[in-house]
């Protein structure tokens, strides 16, 4: 019985040996790997795995997520069986990925420290002077909701604002509209912003661009165009599709992000499809976008409809029972505005009356909104929509200039608030200026009467209409005074 305890003890000593060995192995594969695949994808993919077992019939990597696990399965499997191959001198004949714990954790807070960052200059003056839109208040990484849907673009952004100008340049998100691309964008434009307040970051939508480069053609001051957007540090572009048709703008913005490439500056770009579905934008262009990565936003799942919604019901949440919440999240298979845009009209008369939402009431309103879909839009959705189409500043928009592309551009803006959102005259007065609720109304009354007379409004009107609330918007009712 003497010697048990040796054998014990030497079998657990050999145990330990064996784990250690295989672990410095898998610290050799990560080196190969990283040789092969480059730092970029090496940093957001494969440095935070670890090795579970490691045999010749068997390998299993512990990854911190299941968004992760599916990106290895999908592309980098036999790039990991030929690094162990090269390294430990045989290939496993399966490979497994699994959640681990510990790496999740660590994820995370790697997520929560990038995304604060600085947390006391989320304001609008925060921003450089050639800031010519506005951000919206709620589109901070940081309040981001995460899910299998937007992880992999969430990941990118991270990394292009803790290295702008060297991960992922450009990148470029995708998706319908309403699945966040402009709180991402936004949300990188303040991360940088707050980071580096020096440099120059500028986020705007290709409308603006395109308006801005035929303006300078009429006026000559093409050069002047050129070193406004080729001395940028960084270079946020919303809307890309915009483009399609236009090929001198086009070939203008491939020469401006051919410019920043070269000077080390960071491009991120987005757009409502995949770069090589764009109809009507020349092959080198699409082909640009697609050098350096390309992210999607997909429909959020259960789980994260879940989290939106309850982020949503902040300081409303002893009104809505757990019953109808889960509800909620099972019907809603929408995207992440149209969830918000109901959620608000149910939040409304709960808040006001002070009574608990039923099942019964979230089932009849829910009858109500699935047909229409009707999107919740912000005002400075509109804001930015307006100052693309017709190039002014949201400095000027707010101040008392009654010049008229400037008047023209306000009024436009009150009318469109007066009939996609549900704010009060007081309010929309208030957000755009200062000003009291009977210049909304006259505002209103103003852009209805032009619209009886001049077709190109009309025209300009259905254009920022579908920008905002996508392809299928139906014509604007009756205003609301």
């Amino acid at each position: 019985m003497a010697g048990v305890p040796n054998r014990l003890t030497g079998w657990m000593l050999g145990a330990a040996v064996t784990e250690t060995l295989v672990k410095e192995s898998w610290g050799k594969v990560l080196t190969d790997l990283q040789q092969h695949v480059g730092d970029e994808v090496f940093n957001l993919w494969l440095r935070n795995t670890l090795v579970v077992k490691l045999d010749p019939e068997f390998v299993e990597v512990g990854v911190p997520n299941l968004v992760v696990s599916d990106w290895l399965k999908a592309q980098f499997s036999n790039q990991i069986l030929g690094s162990i191959q090269r390294v430990v001198g045989y290939r496993p004949a399966q490979i497994r990925y699994s959640v681990n714990g510990h790496l999740f954790r660590e994820l995370r807070k790697q997520e929560e420290h990038a995304r604060k960052g600085s947390t006391t200059s989320r304001v609008r003056e925060a921003a450089p002077a050639r800031q010519v839109f506005q951000f919206n208040e709620r589109y901070t990484l940081d309040r981001m909701i995460l899910g299998p849907g937007n992880q992999l673009a969430f990941n990118c952004a991270l990394e292009v604002v803790r290295k702008p100008g060297e991960s992922f340049n450009p990148l470029f998100i995708f998706g319908r509209s309403g699945m966040g691309k402009s709180h991402l964008l936004q949300g990188i434009a303040r991360d940088l912003i707050d980071r580096a307040p020096g440099k120059e970051v500028l986020y705007f939508g290709a409308e603006y661009f395109v308006n801005q480069f035929v303006g300078a053609l009429k006026k000559q001051s093409v050069e002047a165009f050129r070193k406004r957007f080729r001395s940028l540090d960084v270079l946020i572009m919303d809307d890309v599709q915009f483009f399609a048709g236009k090929d001198a703008s086009q070939d203008e913005l491939l020469h401006t992000l051919n410019a920043l490439e070269h000077a080390g500056k960071q491009v991120v770009l987005a757009a409502d499809t995949h770069p090589r579905n764009m109809e009507g934008v020349i092959e080198q262009l699409t082909t640009r976008f697609m050098q350096g990565m390309v992210a999607e936003l997909e429909l959020p799942s259960y789980q994260t409809r879940l989290a939106i919604i309850k982020s949503k019901l902040e300081g409303h949440r002893h009104l809505f029972p757990e019953e109808v919440i889960n509800f909620l999240a099972q019907k809603l298979e929408c995207n992440v505005r149209e969830i918000e845009g109901y959620v608000t009209r149910l939040i409304a008369p709960a808040g006001l009356y002070g009574q608990k939402v039923t099942l019964q009431l979230a089932q009849q309103a829910l009858q109500d909104f699935l047909p229409n879909r009707s999107r919740m839009v912000e005002m400075t959705d509109i804001e930015n929509v307006v100052i693309s189409h017709y190039g002014v500043s949201s400095q000027n928009l707010h101040s008392r200039l009654r010049k008229r592309p400037v008047a023209l551009a306000r009024q436009v803006c009150m009318y469109l608030a007066r009939k996609l959102t549900s704010y009060s005259l007081k309010e929309i007065g208030r957000f755009f200026g200062n000003k009291n609720h009977t210049t909304v109304v006259f505002a209103v009354q103003t852009v209805e009467e032009k619209l009886k007379k001049v077709r190109n409004l009309s025209d300009e009107i259905e254009h920022l209409k579908r920008t905002l609330m996508g392809p299928q918007a139906a014509k604007i009712p009756a205003a609301k005074i």
